[in-house]
């Protein structure tokens, strides 16, 4: 049963919308009209037929069409005009004498219907089919989200290839124009082909909702007295929630999301021998089981990031990736946010209300900002990006300093120096999640791990790292000579923890056993650094300092 608007049918719809062409749940059923009545309907129906009598959902042995549907569970599904009467204990199988003589003549173990339900009514197994139902439907609910997300994500993945392509194509003369159809067209071929692939597993998933919602109603409504039709339909339950969960095993196996736009390397030197600008292919990210995966820093360069009305040299503290592949940098000390294009130039900017301390996303197109200065300490500013411009959007207000800042499924994660809050986007407070009131600094900025399993905490007074969970559990506490003047920390989505020292000019990957790698300093450029991010669709690592620049690591 759903909500006017969703995927998901109602088990019983009101027959005076049904003529209207509108879908809404029936609560009532009239005999005397045999129509179902949604609760709007129901009203009117009751002020011109004041002498009909009609049916809740509390009474829905009256309703006929489910008097109907427990009839139809007696009968066998193979030969639909014979009853059931048996069980084979050998296969599992409910039999009618069909069945039985076809299929079932040779087999040990066949039971009277009577017979089994005494064994399973005294093991309890109805009560717990009916949970077993309820469990699964949750899986299958939980599976449609899951696969609504992978289509978002396939969505921004085509949309970053888009650019990329796009990006591509301004490089090279009047040849690419037949490149680009042919390319686009490859990629619009594959997106629709995995549309249809997610938009099939969402209506499998449905249609095997619909068909537990049945049985479950069903169940929950057979009178203590029917042993027959009992255990007919916990044999009905128990095949349905099996099949469901081999279905989700078959969702979680064949899941493929995304898709890349893989660029050529020597396009612009053979362009006349090329059909396509490159290849369109379905990838999956690289699994968060990689997280102790060391990146590999290559090539590498110090990209100029100031603009003519900067009034002095810069301070990056903050770094954020938006969906397209463009860029957001927050500026400290020229109280201004930065658009840097995939080639990491700057297209916009805009003057913020305060010094900004960090930034997080919190939507394809969002970032949330917190400040330093005392006026706006307690204020986190949400950004909005729409067609390479930046705007102001709401201001959520606090009773704390508002200092480091994440983000995890709806949620954000703010840290006032001394303490870890979870609240809603909204600004409403979850909990208080980890405080250590000695002495300031101790709770200095914040990231979440790409499963919502763990915090990461800086400790800027002592130079530590705290790994929590999520109830504020402390699970480790790292220090480290590369970690002095402990600043900002990133965890990437397929699971890097980088950490910035901004005393020791170092940016480090903390490794699974609590080890530290030191991927850049000073001798790469850098000048206390104060934020990190690593995108792993492109393959970069991204640094913000105390500079007119950023250093951009290539690790492919």
């Amino acid at each position: 049963m759903a909500e006017k608007g969703s995927d998901l049918t109602y088990d019983f719809c009101c027959n005076i919308c049904e003529d209207d062409s509108v879908s809404k749940e029936a609560m009532f059923f009239c005999q005397q009209c045999s129509k179902g009545l949604c609760d709007d309907c129901f009203g009117l129906h009751r002020q011109f037929y004041k002498k009909h009598v009609a049916y809740g959902r509390e009474a829905m042995d009256k309703w006929p069409v489910f008097t109907k549907s427990l009839d139809d569970l007696k009968f066998c599904e193979q030969h639909s005009d014979h009853l059931i009467e048996m069980f084979c204990e050998d296969h599992r199988k409910l039999c009618c004498s069909m069945c039985h003589f076809h299929n079932h003549r040779h087999c040990g173990k066949l039971l009277l219907i009577k017979e089994k339900f005494q064994a399973v009514h005294d093991a309890g197994a109805l009560i717990n089919i009916s949970s077993s139902i309820s469990d699964v439907q949750q899986k299958l609910v939980t599976a449609i989200d899951e696969t609504r997300e992978y289509l978002k994500k396939l969505q921004d993945s085509y949309d970053i290839a888009c650019v990329e392509i796009k990006a591509l194509r301004q490089k090279i003369n009047d040849i690419l124009d037949e490149l680009e159809r042919n390319t686009i067209r490859d990629l619009d071929t594959l997106l629709h082909t995995r549309k249809q692939s997610l938009q099939s597993d969402t209506d499998t998933c449905l249609k095997a909702i619909n068909s537990l919602k049945k049985i479950g109603d069903a169940i929950n409504n057979i009178e203590k007295g029917q042993k027959d039709i009992s255990f007919i339909a916990y044999q009905k339950g128990f095949e349905m929630s099996s099949e469901a969960e081999n279905l989700l095993k078959e969702l979680a196996v064949n899941k493929s999301p995304s898709v890349a736009f893989n660029k050529n390397p020597c396009i612009e030197h053979t362009l006349s021998d090329l059909s396509t600008l490159g290849s369109i292919e379905c990838v999956e990210k690289q699994s968060y089981k990689n997280e102790n995966f060391i990146l590999e820093c290559k090539t590498q360069f110090l990209q100029d990031i100031r603009i003519t009305s900067d009034k002095t040299i810069g301070d990056i503290r903050g770094i954020c990736e938006l969906s397209c592949g463009d860029i957001l940098i927050v500026d400290k000390r020229n109280k201004r946010v930065k658009l840097l294009d995939i080639q990491y130039k700057v297209v916009a900017h805009a003057d913020l209300i305060g010094s900004p301390m960090d930034m997080c996303t919190i939507s394809p197109t969002e970032v949330a900002v917190t400040f330093d200065e005392s006026k706006t300490n307690m204020i986190v500013q949400i950004l909005n990006v729409k067609d390479s411009q930046i705007y102001t959007g709401r201001k959520v207000d606090f009773k704390h300093k508002c200092h480091g800042i994440a983000y995890f499924k709806n949620t954000l994660f703010i840290t006032s120096l001394t303490a870890l809050y979870q609240y809603t986007l909204d600004g409403q407070l979850v909990k208080k999640i980890y405080e250590d009131p000695s002495i300031g600094d101790t709770v200095f900025k914040c990231a979440v791990s790409p499963d919502g399993s763990r915090l990461y905490v800086t400790n800027f007074t002592y130079d530590r790292l705290l790994t929590l969970t999520m109830d504020g559990t402390v699970l480790s506490s790292l220090e480290d000579p590369a970690l002095a003047d402990l600043r900002g920390v990133n965890v990437s989505e397929t699971g890097q923890l980088l950490v910035c020292g901004r005393r020791s000019h170092k940016v480090v990957q903390v490794d699974g056993e609590g080890g530290v790698v030191t991927l850049a300093s000073n001798k790469d450029g850098l000048n206390r650094p104060g934020c990190v991010h690593y995108s792993a669709r492109t393959g970069k690592l991204i640094v913000g300092h105390a500079s007119d620049t950023i250093l951009v690591i290539n690790t492919k």
